[in-house]
């Protein structure tokens, strides 16, 4: 138990380039503050971002974000800590965001040491790992193969506190790390520090979304978190928001399966024993936070794999006749498109299409519970994923000409029965991917995945 003074850490924001208010940032630092923390990424958008290499954000509101946290840490003596750096945390992440630190740091005339810590997985150490037995799959997931690792685009491992407490041991005063816990970007320094761990991990996963816990939520902002030896202190960064009882507790169980219990890299946080306690009317305090080690310390591994190219098409429909058969319509028109896709020389086998059909159990597919009868419109959501570019191009447009001729009972008109909102009606996305690692790897070092560049940015 430490008797140190409370240790103050400010939550930017809920990910670098979603924002905050300077008056609430100012305000922060004004008061006071030990650590600046953000998370960089997510994934939350899907296996795209990690797969392409780029970001979530827009590089304009990312820089605009960092380049404030930089100079008010840098200036101010105080460690700056970006987790899942760049979105996806893979090489190309952690490289993008080093770059933009570099192009601040030269506009801004400022010099400090940096800590690169890299999540990238290399496939020759993944296949080392599942001949040792040492992955496992997490959750409904089959056992990872080495011809799984071979095909996949990058892999990541989610570390834990201590890579980040290294580099910060090490003389960091700005961390980029790649794929990351986002309570490990808050946790770090204070367990290092010798505060408790299950109060500091418990903080952490309070603070990691920053302004999801205000009141009012008219966007992102920050938010600051101060750890005594007992308890811990949430209040928003902005003088006009406030933190609830109800905001706060309900955040212990966001993305996270268990209301009590949250697995981190080195263990679980317990939250059974927690009393949250209205202090004031803009602070919330937290106690009874407990960490358990796990007796083998395990990594998250994230990995993608391409899947071809996407293209998309969106159209409406409020024909009546059309909405009241449109599973039918629908059946029809794969069925042609089929038959013209043979036409082309192209095997159906080889592309998939995908009608998602909003009104009719878009969101859920067979799993949706609720069936009422569809509205006086529907949407249409139709994508393509084939081997290349051209060929989901080529059958994207024999599905579209599909959806707008194909007959359907009462039909009264010959065409026209699809609104379509955008012209060029067929949008390429891309390369798609789709998640084939989700699994956990036992470590018996949580620094060796994990490696740590020490670099000096500015003069």
């Amino acid at each position: 138990m430490v008797s140190s003074p409370p240790l103050r850490l400010l939550a930017a924001s809920g990910m670098l380039g979603y924002g905050f208010t300077e008056a609430a940032f100012e305000n922060v630092l004004a008061g006071g503050i030990d650590v600046i923390g953000c998370d960089g990424g997510s994934m939350d958008p899907g296996p795209y971002y990690l797969g392409s290499g780029t970001p979530f954000v827009s590089r304009r509101a990312m820089k605009r974000d960092l380049a404030l946290l930089l100079e008010a840490g840098v200036r101010g003596g105080i460690p700056v800590i970006i987790g899942s750096a760049g979105g996806g945390g893979g090489a190309p992440h952690v490289a993008y965001t080093r770059a933009m630190v570099d192009e601040i740091a030269a506009e801004r005339g400022l010099a400090f040491d940096m800590a690169v810590i890299h999540s990238e997985q290399e496939q020759g150490r993944l296949r080392a790992a599942v001949r040792d037995g040492r992955v496992r799959p997490l959750g409904p997931i089959g056992e990872l193969e080495e011809a799984t690792i071979a095909g996949t685009t990058r892999v990541v491992a989610m570390m834990g506190v201590e890579p980040l407490q290294a580099a910060l041991a090490g003389g960091a005063q700005v961390v980029v790390a790649g794929r990351c816990s986002d309570a490990a970007i808050y946790a770090a320094a204070p367990i290092a520090r010798g505060y408790d761990p299950g109060l500091a991990w418990h903080l952490g996963k309070i603070i990691e979304c920053a302004g999801q816990v205000v009141e009012p939520r008219t966007g992102q902002d920050c938010v600051v978190g101060t750890l005594a030896a007992d308890h811990f202190l949430v209040e928003p960064g902005h003088p006009d928001k406030r933190c609830t009882r109800m905001r706060i507790a309900a955040h212990t169980l966001y993305e996270n399966p268990s209301p009590y219990l949250l697995t981190e890299p080195g263990g679980t946080l317990d939250t059974r024993a927690c009393t949250y306690e209205q202090v004031d009317p803009r602070r919330v305090r937290v106690s009874g936070s407990v960490f358990t080690p796990a007796p083998e310390y395990t990594v998250k591994l994230e990995g993608v794999s391409a899947l071809g190219f996407r293209t998309v098409f969106v159209a409406g429909v409020r024909d009546p006749d059309l909405v009241a058969g449109i599973d039918d319509f629908v059946a029809a028109c794969r069925e042609r498109v089929a038959g013209e896709a043979r036409a082309l020389g192209v095997d159906p086998q080889s592309y998939t299409l995908t009608v998602r059909v909003y009104g009719r159990d878009a969101v859920m597919g067979a799993r949706e519970p609720v069936r009422e009868p569809l509205g006086h419109e529907i949407g249409i959501v139709a994508d393509v994923i084939a081997p290349d570019e051209d060929t989901s191009r080529a059958i994207m447009a024999k599905a579209r000409y599909a959806l707008l001729h194909t007959d359907f009972p009462h039909r009264k008109c010959i065409s026209g029965n699809l609104a379509i909102p955008f012209s060029p009606s067929d949008l390429p996305a891309g390369q798609a991917y789709r998640f084939s690692v989700w699994h956990v790897m036992a470590l018996d070092d949580p620094l060796e995945p994990f490696p740590i560049e020490m670099v000096r940015v500015g003069r």
